[in-house]
């Protein structure tokens, strides 16, 4: 385990509440926990949250397989309650944990969850994603008594990303995600949108639309897989024809240590090859595991943005 019970006996007994749930935490009828002490013992399925209690100095007693690397990697030493998608239910009672977490990948579950323990859920949303990092970790700074530190944090966070918008202030850019060969566009508004907010670029591409309906994977080689790729195609062919100042690229491949191919995949593109920025050399190769992974978490952001501002300043 990470941190010694000393730790966890830091944390006075008293009447627990932690506002949780979708977005940025502004509604009053936004969901509380409320406990009668503070739990000590908590489970995480969401990375980005667990990085955050991380920060906070917050102890975690089980967690999700996977690579944990940097800041981290003392968590693979942890007690594993399952994968990301699926709890260990057998494990989870053994613990008896206090609170657990829950991730996107993880939010089917909650309702078995709950069974076990109180559980809540974070989700950030992409067209506010800063405003839900800041509220998830207010909520959780302040729900443990560790608002100072959450604050802190936050304010070294937004100093960045200022540095970040100050840098690239009047600039363009267009974000890519690679595998297997194939390239796909993100707008804002999309998964990974949240580049445009964290370096202050300007998308190529138009937000996407909140009120589109979500379209289920086509079966290889059918005919809809193949009006798929010809829309991807469409829409990269266009982004590139505004000329983006940054192309912002994420290897799907090459997280959790994979091989990584993104820089070859973009060479061989016949339109992004002969791009400005590519020929330039103003290509971000975004860590896999922090923007795939981990995302949400403050000191991982905290990594990605002071990462960004060294490559683009």
């Amino acid at each position: 385990m990470l941190l010694a019970g000393s730790i966890m006996a830091s944390f006075s007994s008293h009447a627990f509440e932690l506002r949780h749930g979708e977005g940025a935490l502004t509604d009053p009828a936004t969901p509380r926990l409320e406990l009668p002490a503070t739990p000590k013992k908590i489970v995480t399925f969401d990375l980005g949250v667990l990085d955050t209690l991380h920060t906070l100095a917050i102890p975690v007693i089980g967690v999700p397989k996977s690579a944990y690397e940097g800041d981290l990697a003392d968590f693979n030493k942890t007690t594993v309650v399952g994968t990301l998608f699926e709890p260990d239910y057998d494990v989870l009672k053994q613990l008896q944990p206090e609170l657990i977490f829950a991730g996107g990948r993880s939010a089917k579950a909650i309702p078995e969850l709950e069974k076990i323990a109180p559980t809540v859920s974070y989700t950030a949303d992409p067209r506010a994603f800063l405003d839900s990092v800041r509220a998830s970790a207010k909520a959780i700074g302040t729900a443990f008594g560790k608002e100072a530190q959450a604050q802190a944090a936050l304010a070294k966070l937004d100093g960045t990303v200022e540095k970040l918008h100050a840098a690239n202030k009047g600039k363009s850019g267009l974000f890519l995600f690679t595998i297997n060969g194939n390239v796909m566009t993100h707008a804002p508004g999309d998964r990974f949108g949240y580049a445009y907010e964290l370096s202050g670029l300007n998308s190529v591409l138009p937000p996407s639309d909140p009120n589109a309906p979500a379209q289920p994977r086509p079966e290889p080689g059918s005919e809809a897989a193949k009006a798929a790729a010809a829309k991807r195609a469409e829409t990269l062919a266009t982004a590139l024809k505004a000329d983006p100042d940054w192309l912002i690229v994420l290897d799907r491949g090459a997280i959790n240590g994979g091989k990584k191919t993104a820089a070859e995949t973009l060479a061989k593109h016949p339109e992004i090859s002969q791009s400005r920025a590519f020929k330039e050399g103003r290509v971000y190769y975004a860590d896999p595991n922090g923007w795939y992974v981990v995302t949400t978490g403050l000191a991982n952001l905290q990594t990605i943005t002071d990462d960004m501002l060294k490559a683009m300043k």
